[in-house]
């Protein structure tokens, strides 16, 4: 076995994104006849909280679920009490906070609303889209988002502001990206940025999560809006099993026909250059070609040695081999010829 030592210099690494299809079976749209929710999930406890949304009726094979819907209000409005000696913790109440929290959480932002910037300030209540954690690897592409929603004969499409913005903002250590209406990470033009009640909403690649804006979304359409009021019905007497609203944004989505999103990871990698110079490895280890007495047995391999390289192996200090590389097909090594090899080792 022979060894060539590694230079510095012989060594980089580097590192690529890699983007996907997000939903199941390698699709980068669901449209409405591929979304199913489950009617015993919404009556349930967690359908007071939120609504599974599957590729296929849940009790088909192969149903997985894609993401899930929620909404939260500050008071706890739209959602009956735990308790009712306690009307102001619901559903939506810990919703709210739930993602107010994962939101601002070690950002150095004080306060208990959520601002969407505008004249609304800060808001009362949210609607949240959250990816299944088995759809993406690392996390969701900037740009890929495509959302298409509808509240009777209005429609708007919704992107992030990607590709709007040359600088990325983060809140805490989570990329943000606000909602505005256009298409793969551009809004349709300047006025289309926010609305008089903010943004859209804000898209967390790195959470998988998006947060729209009720307000601008209750908005009519002259003002930017597709008139999707949610129901703000106080806790002391909403009596209703589920939360509505949960079905109220579903719905908007599924008829919208077209939620499109794709996936991205981070795949780093090492490469060694492998440099085999005219007098190095031209001479066979292997101890077929000895004769007993340690003569070599070809003539061949004395006046014109040759060797065929098959496989890199990479050793540490301690001559402990850690990786190997197979060539496609061996290589013929002599006095005439040098190699040079690319390995490389994936993360």
């Amino acid at each position: 076995m022979s060894f060539i030592n590694f230079d510095t210099a012989d060594s980089i690494i580097t590192s690529e994104a890699i983007t996907g299809p997000l939903w199941s079976n390698n699709t980068y749209t669901l449209t409405s006849g591929s979304m199913f929710t489950s009617s015993v999930q919404e009556a349930s406890v967690p359908g007071t909280f939120y609504l599974n949304v599957n590729n296929l009726a849940v009790s088909t094979s192969g149903s997985e679920l894609q993401y899930t819907v929620a909404y939260g209000h500050a008071s706890g409005s739209g959602s009956a009490p735990f308790n009712t000696a306690m009307p102001g913790l619901t559903p939506t109440k810990a919703i709210y906070e739930q993602y107010y929290n994962t939101l601002y959480a070690g950002s150095g932002i004080t306060g208990s609303l959520v601002n969407f910037g505008g004249n609304n300030g800060l808001s009362k209540d949210m609607y949240v889209i959250n990816i299944s954690r088995a759809r993406y690897k690392e996390s969701l592409k900037p740009g890929s988002l495509n959302l298409r929603l509808s509240s009777g004969s209005t429609v708007i499409n919704l992107t992030d502001d990607s590709n709007n913005n040359s600088v990325v903002s983060y809140i805490g250590a989570n990329r943000v990206y606000n909602l505005v209406s256009g298409s793969n990470g551009l809004s349709y033009n300047t006025s289309s940025l926010q609305t008089a009640s903010g943004s859209y909403g804000i898209y967390l690649p790195d959470m998988a999560t998006i947060i729209l804006n009720p307000r601008a979304l209750a908005l009519a359409q002259a003002s930017g809006g597709i008139g999707l009021v949610p129901n703000e019905t106080a806790s002391t007497s909403y009596t209703a099993a589920y939360n509505t609203n949960n079905n109220k944004l579903y719905n908007s989505i599924r008829l919208g026909n077209g939620f499109s999103l794709s996936s991205q990871e981070t795949v780093s990698a090492r490469y060694y250059d492998v440099h085999v110079k005219y007098a190095e490895l031209n001479y066979t280890t292997n101890p077929s070609v000895d004769d007993s007495n340690g003569n070599i047995i070809y003539d061949t391999m004395i006046y014109n040695p040759q060797t065929f390289v098959t496989t890199v192996g990479l050793y540490n200090e301690q001559n402990e081999l850690l990786a190997v590389a197979k060539l496609s097909k061996p290589l013929t090594k002599d006095f005439t010829k040098t190699l040079t090899l690319r390995v490389k080792l994936q993360a």
